[in-house]
């Protein structure tokens, strides 16, 4: 009977992160199970360049200095030249990940139970197979919950004429009036002629690709941009919510990623905050850490409550924007501002509403 030394449920962002960064060194044999096929995959992942992003900033593909977050008639520029914001995609990452000194063994199949047995695990797959292995990193969350807001977002990578865009300033956050949703066209140029395109929306439900797809013909449309060749799309969901599963009671089972409560529900940024978590576990003699801090927890569920119970059309972001520079925002988004962008951040939000949320 073989027991490695690991078992990793799911491959995703955070699945690699715990191959390269708790076992890369190493020359155990790990196991990984993933029913997806992880090579098919390749979204972008964004963040800005915070300190615990650094010792990845080799494989980064692209940086941006600068940032705009607007509407049709407001533009705010934000800078930064200490931290700017980054992109890895997901091949890149991956292929960093599994180079590594241990032996990992991926199967293709999804795990439907573990059972603790004398001091290892058992692990049983959908087929019926048995494989066991010591500790257990399971990163399988629920993504949609009943009532609560999700951030989904489809994107098409485009080709189009030479010098279309600025490959030097990314458009953060766009935002369209639309009914009852929260829409936001999001533009990575990465050459002047090439760009991820992707529309993004925060409600309760999840859209059908059409959707965003009419949206982004409608901003092109907009930009004189009627012409332009599709190379590839993308397109995901991220919680706007708590989903960490309760830290379990056996010290060898790692609730990760999302399902450890790694992802910044308020932003809806998570790449990096999974990275986070797994280095956090690799220095902690726990198998729970917590991601995010108290009070950056508490400003999260007030804005996401906020965002539920209010109609928002992206004029509080603006202006959130519009009272910060770019080190402040980018603090903001990347759970790291201190008590005055704190307080800049609560007097930009409106009033009464806000305040009504606070004290539920």
């Amino acid at each position: 009977m073989k027991i490695y030394k690991a078992a990793i449920i799911g491959l995703g962002p955070s699945g690699l992160a715990v191959n390269k960064i708790l076992y890369g060194d190493s020359h155990n044999e790990i196991i990984a199970f993933e029913s997806g096929d992880i090579n098919k995959r390749d979204n972008i992942f964004g963040f800005w360049l915070v300190d615990w992003m650094k010792p990845f900033e080799k494989i980064i593909e692209k940086k941006w200095y600068k940032w705009t977050i607007g509407n049709k008639n407001t533009n705010v520029t934000h800078t930064s030249l200490d931290k700017p914001y980054c992109v890895i995609s997901f091949k890149t990452w991956k292929k960093f990940c599994l180079e590594t000194k241990n032996k990992l063994e991926i199967i293709n199949k999804q795990v439907v139970q573990y059972l603790p047995e004398q001091n290892f695990f058992k692990i049983i797959t959908a087929d019926d197979k048995i494989y066991y292995a010591e500790n257990i990193y399971d990163s399988r969350s629920a993504k949609e919950k009943k009532g609560e807001l999700l951030q989904h977002f489809f994107g098409i990578n485009v080709t189009v004429e030479d010098n279309t865009f600025n490959e030097n300033k990314l458009t953060l956050m766009h935002f369209t009036e639309e009914n009852n949703v929260l829409h936001f066209i999001y533009i990575l140029p990465f050459s002047h002629n090439k760009a991820l395109v992707e529309s993004t929306v925060f409600s309760k439900d999840v859209f059908h690709s059409s959707w965003y797809r009419e949206k982004i013909n409608d901003y092109l449309k907009k930009n004189n941009i009627n012409k332009f060749k599709e190379e590839s799309s993308e397109k995901g969901v991220i919680p706007m919510f708590f989903a960490g599963e309760k830290r379990s009671v056996n010290s060898n089972i790692f609730n990760i990623g999302i399902r450890g409560g790694a992802c910044k529900p308020s932003t809806g940024y998570a790449f990096s905050f999974l990275i986070k978590q797994i280095q956090l576990l690799k220095n902690s003699k726990k198998n729970y850490v917590n991601t995010h801090n108290f009070l950056e927890r508490k400003m999260d569920k007030v804005f996401i409550n906020f965002l539920k119970n209010n109609r928002e059309d992206g004029r509080s972001f603006i202006k959130l924007a519009s009272n910060l520079n770019g080190n402040e925002f980018q603090s903001f988004m990347m759970g790291e501002s201190n008590l005055i962008t704190k307080l800049k951040i609560i007097n930009s939000m409106p009033k009464l509403p806000f305040i009504k949320e606070l004290f539920k």
